[in-house]
């Protein structure tokens, strides 16, 4: 039975390995730690998400799912419990880069944008600042209105 719990940094060792093995950045990592969600079975690291805050703008990020746990519906659970804490922080928007999962984020409402149309709070995020490559396809999410001027 798979569970679902936020991470602390005593988990960092299973993520960084669970991301090494995706080839997946772990840049900035640490520093995020407590916005991350994590998936387990039993005490084992089997899936993860995490969100980075850029003032009013959230990064989804290091979604993975262990492959012999991939298609059961745990890489969306991890998403949907990312889009809600990014919801519960008054987030205007999370946005996303991606190499291989455009087509599943385009289940949650994501649409795909060129990467200079992202907030520009997330230009300080390491994975904007090259731990992702230029070839991944930048997609954003709106999830509040903004007031108008």
């Amino acid at each position: 039975m798979i569970t679902y719990c936020t991470a602390t940094s005593d988990d960092l060792p299973e993520i960084m390995a669970l991301l090494n093995a995706a080839h997946l950045p772990q840049v900035g990592l640490e520093e995020h730690i407590l916005n991350f969600m994590l998936a387990l079975e039993g005490d084992k690291v089997v899936g993860c998400a995490g969100l980075e805050v850029h003032q009013d703008s959230g990064l989804l990020r290091s979604v993975v799912v262990a492959p012999a746990y991939r298609s059961q519906g745990v890489g969306a659970k991890l998403t949907q419990g990312m889009m809600d804490l990014a919801r519960q922080k008054n987030l205007t928007s999370l946005s996303l880069l991606t190499e291989t999962a455009a087509d599943f984020f385009l289940r949650f409402g994501f649409v795909e944008v060129k990467r200079v149309e992202l907030p520009a709070a997330l230009q300080s995020s390491q994975e904007l600042q090259g731990a992702c490559p230029e070839t991944a396809i930048a997609m954003t999410l709106l999830l509040q209105e903004t007031p108008e001027a």
